[in-house]
């Protein structure tokens, strides 16, 4: 039998599983109550939304299909992320303790895009059909000009 790949041999899917850990770990600490309890849920359908999506992804058949669950997956993400910031905004964390994992985030989300991209060339290069024009998101770096429709006022200088 030759060598199986699936996507649990993906290392960005062991990260996005383990940032999922992590995010999982996080949230049993907050203090019970309702309010928690929606914030919670939202975490944690966030953080365990990454890896799922890069395992249906990585079992769909077309390319395009593939590139929509990673963009999926990106985009939980970035909603991970969010809720992080919102974490230490409330002070439930430290900026110390939000700093490895925000930059986790935004590894795994440079690491969907290198893949988001590769998905979309082979796409170009082997279909014949009218797609849509893909956006500027070739890397987690802000661009010198921020991508339509969004202007330089749109973003902080800071964090």
């Amino acid at each position: 039998m030759g060598k199986q790949y699936n996507h649990r041999k993906l290392i960005l899917w062991q990260r996005a599983q383990e940032l999922a850990v992590t995010m999982m770990n996080l949230t049993q600490r907050l203090p019970q109550n309702w309010t928690n309890a929606v914030l919670v849920r939202q975490i944690i359908t966030a953080a365990t939304s990454i890896g799922a999506n890069i395992a249906e992804g990585h079992g769909r058949y077309t390319p395009g299909a593939h590139r929509n669950h990673l963009s999926i997956a990106k985009g939980s993400a970035a909603e991970t992320d969010s809720w992080l910031d919102l974490l230490r905004r409330t002070e439930y964390i430290t900026a110390a303790e939000e700093q490895p994992i925000h930059a986790e985030c935004m590894k795994i989300m440079a690491m969907l895009t290198s893949k988001i991209r590769d998905l979309e060339r082979l796409e170009q290069r082997s279909a014949s059909r009218v797609k849509e024009t893909p956006g500027d998101y070739q890397s987690t770096d802000m661009p010198d000009e921020p991508p339509f429709p969004f202007t330089p006022e749109d973003y902080r200088d800071e964090q």
